[in-house]
């Protein structure tokens, strides 16, 4: 679950990506309620009103989203966008996995993706609107890829998909239409379950039920006197041992 309270957690959200940790659609279902809830409560204080993390200043501007502007990569190799503590820790962490520079990628634009979801959402009541509707559209082209790598999950990625086309689309009839249009390419997007691994599960199956109805059939032809429970569930465990195999 990703949290908003931190003004830093997107830098450090490459243990929750490495996890696989979405929790955009959170954020998502705030975006769409935000405005109605402004109009009922009186004006509070938002994390914006906070003051900056000690370390702020190494960061890049909040305002300078990775997304809209390519960061420039400075004298020690690293992209602008992140510190060096972060960067270093990013390439160390990635160093334990199988394949280190496309993870490298692959955790690096989640990164952005998400900071730019954040700075998305803190540009709700700029006046700036065509930058946040600018933002938006490179949030949209991101949303596939990210459901493809499965950083998101498939009710994720329409929250957020719905979230952004109501800022972009006022009109309720062209943005139902763009939502039925997304919902079929990211069907396309999603992860496709192994075939192999299905037929080889129903197979699996499909030998379980077989030696179990064996097992219970002999058990019921029994005579009441002579049932005896535990060696049914016995007799049932060995045959689901000897199929799938023992537990870990």
């Amino acid at each position: 679950m990703i949290s908003y309270d931190n003004p830093r957690l997107w830098q450090r959200t490459w243990v929750l990506a490495m996890a696989l940790g979405g929790g955009v659609g959170v954020a998502a279902w705030w975006w769409q309620t935000h405005a109605a809830a402004q109009e009922d409560s009186p004006v509070v204080a938002t994390r914006s009103s906070a003051p900056p993390a000690p370390d702020a200043a190494k960061a890049a501007p909040k305002n300078d989203s990775a997304l809209l502007v390519p960061p420039s990569i400075m004298e020690d190799g690293r992209p602008s966008d992140f510190t060096p503590e972060d960067w270093s820790a990013l390439k160390e962490a990635m160093s334990k996995t199988a394949n280190p520079r496309s993870e490298l990628e692959r955790v690096v634009k989640y990164l952005r993706f998400q900071k730019g979801f954040e700075q998305w959402q803190s540009l709700q009541d700029s006046p700036d609107v065509s930058k946040r509707h600018q933002l938006a559209r490179r949030l949209l082209e991101q949303i596939p890829e990210r459901l493809k790598q499965a950083e998101l999950t498939m009710g994720e990625a329409l929250m957020l998909e719905s979230a952004l086309w109501t800022d972009l689309e006022p009109n309720d009839d062209i943005r139902k239409q763009k939502l039925e249009q997304v919902q079929a390419a990211l069907n396309g997007a999603a992860p496709q379950p192994d075939a192999e691994q299905q037929a080889r599960d129903a197979a699996l199956q499909k030998e379980y039920k077989r030696r179990e109805a064996a097992i219970l059939a002999d058990f019921q032809a029994r005579p009441e006197n002579q049932r005896d429970q535990v060696k049914l569930e016995q007799a049932l465990e060995s045959a689901r041992v000897s199929v799938y195999g023992r537990k870990n």
